[in-house]
């Protein structure tokens, strides 16, 4: 089974401190913001964000704030209009509807988004964490159009409809699904996020629809993780040193 490979080479979990390259020297402040040129980015975007509008709603667009929030989120009766639909994906991972959501996403990114980034490289992250949302999103907007139409009365269906879908998750848990192929045993990510998943619905009480979402995200990223790191030895993972 593809999750039960393993390479002693590797970390258990294969998390790399923010200060420090890929092969764990020690960067100066230049370097290691060089070096995780989109988590820190991403990070500072979304917190001037949620500084100056605060939290958006996932049902109502009645503020102006809140208006601004609903027309960058991802609205699924919006797939009949493509290219506003498609052009959500790319603005929603800004906006969040409460503070516990924008901190879960910063802490998430200072150990597993800029880890990735340290050893695969800004290009390559940015491509698992668009391409995440992307298919994340398509998938969220058929099941849902489609189930509706099939089930008009299930209120699962209708509910996917009537909100919107903002932040990174999805994107994040797309990318702890690749970091997968960089641990000694593949399942240990994913199994992880199951159970926090777990935890997350029946004691945190969050929508089930929500951590299903997660989940998918997360085997998602593994698949793409597992092409993209497929011609990359362990020994030739690119190591994201700045120069100066």
């Amino acid at each position: 089974m593809f999750f039960l490979k393993y390479n002693y080479d590797l970390p258990l979990i294969p998390i790399v401190l923010p200060w420090k390259n890929s092969k764990g020297k020690s960067l100066n402040l230049l370097q290691a913001y060089r070096s995780r040129f989109f988590t820190y980015n991403f990070l500072i975007i979304i917190w001037v964000i949620w500084y100056f509008l605060g939290d958006m709603s996932s049902t109502n667009c009645i503020t102006p704030q809140e208006k601004i929030g609903c027309s960058a989120a991802i609205w699924h009766n919006n797939i009949k209009n493509p290219i506003q639909y498609f052009i959500s994906f790319f603005t929603s991972p800004f906006f969040y509807n409460s503070s516990q959501h924008i901190r879960f996403t910063t802490i998430t990114f200072l150990i597993f988004v800029q880890s990735f980034e340290a050893k695969v490289g800004t290009k390559n992250i940015i491509l698992v964490f668009f391409t995440i949302i992307i298919s994340i999103g398509l998938l969220g907007g058929i099941v849902s159009n489609v189930g509706f139409y099939l089930f008009p009365e299930s209120n699962t269906f209708s509910n996917m409809l009537e909100r919107n879908w903002m932040g990174a998750s999805s994107g994040f848990m797309g990318i702890i699904g690749s970091m997968s192929h960089l641990s000694k045993f593949k399942f240990v990510l994913p199994g992880g996020v199951i159970l926090f998943e777990s935890w997350n619905y029946f004691i945190n009480e969050i929508s089930l629809t929500i951590s299903v979402t997660h989940i998918i995200s997360c085997l998602f990223g593994y698949f793409l993780g597992k092409h993209l790191l497929k011609q990359k030895s362990v020994d030739n993972l690119k190591e994201v040193t700045p120069s100066g």
